[in-house]
């Protein structure tokens, strides 16, 4: 065999090696190397190079040069866009890095439900590991405009947020939904009504959403309430007492109870309280926009989540006797 034939064919072998070499490298090198999904953070700030290193650090890859290779292959070192992303098991680094350039974070969902205070939606979404810390509730509600009483001004619903969002931005895009939702109703109420002001509406909304669940009485007793308002009369009503006593309430409530000194307290003060008790979804500030123009003036639990209204005191008492067993 001649020299050059020789060379030619080891030329050939080293072209071959090399090949099975790459191939090899990429084959082991294409993939995430996680078995579980994780959650990657790429901090703002941070070039492909400092990816790189932490995926590698937490063994979520097994070749940096590969990574950052294909980055500028693609051009996803151009694009990075910080954020919260998933990893999965067999993802590709191809998958990875589009997610990464084209800002495919990790969503979170956090509903809100209704009925239920600030102080409950706090503690909620300050314990909640998809979110971050604003800070205490008072620095928060300052942030977002809102003076005490802060009761009521955040619509429950289910939201949508990027994994790693504020607690802050919750609540200050539940109270924007609320104003929404609000001013619409408040522009098409029944302008007969006795509300000053649209937060009186959630006052009287958050006393409807408290006291049945029945979203065909929530206009029922909306009208008993607004009847009662304009006849002078106390609301009377068991959930603002056990709202006023807070903690120290311990179910049932009892007559004692009812003697709380406090202004929430519709058993000692005329009137609406001076503030919403929680949260209201939008079937109750309608009723409470939107009375019956029935005559009923009490109602009482019928133990089954319903209730029985009466238009005198007299009916109403036969009512709790039939219902609630008393003699």
């Amino acid at each position: 065999m001649l020299v050059g034939d020789k060379s030619k064919k080891y030329s050939r072998l080293l072209v071959i090696a090399i090949f099975l070499i790459v191939s090899s490298w990429v084959l082991t090198s294409k993939d995430m190397t996680t078995k579980n999904e994780s959650i990657f953070q790429v901090k703002n700030g941070s070039s492909m190079g400092n990816v790189a290193d932490e995926l590698s650090e937490k063994n979520l890859i097994k070749s940096q040069l590969y990574f950052i290779s294909l980055s500028k292959l693609i051009g996803a070192n151009q694009k990075l866009k910080s954020g919260y992303y998933l990893v999965t098991p067999k993802m590709s680094i191809l998958t990875f890095l589009k997610n990464i350039s084209n800002g495919t974070v990790l969503s979170t969902k956090i509903t809100l439900i209704e009925g239920k205070t600030i102080e409950y939606y706090f503690d909620q979404l300050d314990s909640d590991p998809t979110l971050e810390s604003s800070g205490s509730l008072d620095e928060i509600m300052l942030s977002i405009g809102i003076k005490k009483p802060y009761d009521g001004w955040f619509f429950p619903e289910t939201y949508q947020f990027n994994y790693g969002d504020s607690v802050e931005n919750v609540l200050k895009r539940a109270h924007i939904e609320m104003q929404k939702n609000l001013n619409e109703l408040w522009i098409k109420r029944d302008k007969s009504i006795p509300l000053k002001s649209p937060y009186e509406a959630i006052i009287l909304a958050s006393l409807i959403e408290n006291e049945t669940a029945l979203d065909n009485e929530k206009t029922l007793i909306s009208g008993v309430f607004i009847r009662r308002l304009n006849s002078g009369m106390r609301l009377q009503t068991d959930p603002t007492v056990i709202y006023a006593l807070g903690d120290s309430y311990m179910p049932p409530l009892k007559k004692s109870d009812l003697k709380i000194d406090s202004l929430y307290n519709t058993y000692r003060n005329k009137g609406l309280p001076p503030g919403a008790i929680s949260s209201v979804g939008y079937k109750s500030l309608f009723a409470a926009l939107h009375p019956d123009n029935g005559k009923a003036l009490y109602f009482v639990s019928k133990k089954d989540g319903s209730h029985a209204f009466a238009p005198n005191y007299k009916e109403h008492k036969e009512n709790i006797k039939k219902y609630l067993n008393q003699n």
